[in-house]
């Protein structure tokens, strides 16, 4: 899963340094040029042979009942660690173009944190089938949250260097909340997926606008120090997610 989603916030990460590039030469019209990227995707999906009849995973086949108390929780995770990121997603170009730095510094920035993220994604999908689910979802949220402050509370290289690590770690249990999530409820493992995606980027989406409007009353700087606080109770939440493996139980 950590693979899977990897790939997606690969392009994700290379967005923002395209976009700002282009941008930069061309304009904002110019970003015109990266829709034939989409459409080039949508003519390989439509040109793949994927088989209806192949074999389906195992975990599809079990008709178990869904932990329902599990899935409320780690919702709640999603929807809080999403208003964190999703908010950083979208403005931390912006933060950067305010204390000065050109729009393709500022974008780049912004790449060098999800490209770092996708580190910490595959980090933490290795890390969470050695040592459980609960321990990655807990310190990867806690620590990413506090990475993040101190960079905002810092400057020059030491403070990109917080930056980077925050996004390794907020990064981390995505994929294993999406792994967790689809345990809980193996007889709906799409289902469930699609709605911890959902969550994921649409409730950090509408997030954005209340971030924007607090960022006008206050300053970006603040608003992203109280943002940074939905991550720190999303980790703080996950405490109380149970105890899988032999490792999770000492955590």
């Amino acid at each position: 899963m950590g693979v899977f989603l990897s790939a997606g916030n690969t392009g994700l990460f290379l967005g923002p340094f395209v976009a700002g590039a282009v941008g930069t030469a061309l304009g904002l019209r110019g970003t015109i040029l990266l829709l034939p990227l989409g459409l080039l995707v949508a003519l390989i999906l439509l040109k793949a042979n994927v088989r209806s009849e192949e074999s389906e995973p195992a975990v599809v086949q079990c008709h178990c009942p869904a932990n329902k108390r599990l899935l409320s929780i780690l919702a709640a995770i999603t929807a809080l660690s999403s208003v964190t990121v999703q908010s950083v997603i979208t403005f931390l170009p912006l933060y950067f173009v305010a204390r000065g730095e050109s729009l393709l510094i500022a974008t780049l920035i912004a790449s060098i944190w999800l490209g770092v993220g996708v580190l910490g994604q595959l980090g933490g999908g290795y890390v969470s089938d050695r040592v459980g689910r609960r321990p990655i979802i807990v310190t990867s949220l806690l620590l990413g949250a506090v990475l993040f402050y101190s960079f905002l509370l810092t400057s020059g290289f030491v403070s990109l260097i917080l930056l980077a690590l925050s996004g390794a770690a907020l990064y981390a249990s995505w994929s294993v909340i999406v792994v967790m999530s689809s345990e809980a409820a193996p007889s709906n493992v799409g289902a469930v997926s699609g709605l911890m995606l959902g969550l994921y980027i649409g409730i950090g989406g509408v997030a954005a606008l209340g971030f924007g409007a607090l960022a006008d009353s206050l300053s970006l700087s603040a608003a992203f120090s109280i943002f940074t606080g939905f991550a720190l109770v999303a980790g703080f939440l996950a405490i109380f997610l149970p105890r899988t493996g032999s490792s999770d139980r000492a955590f």
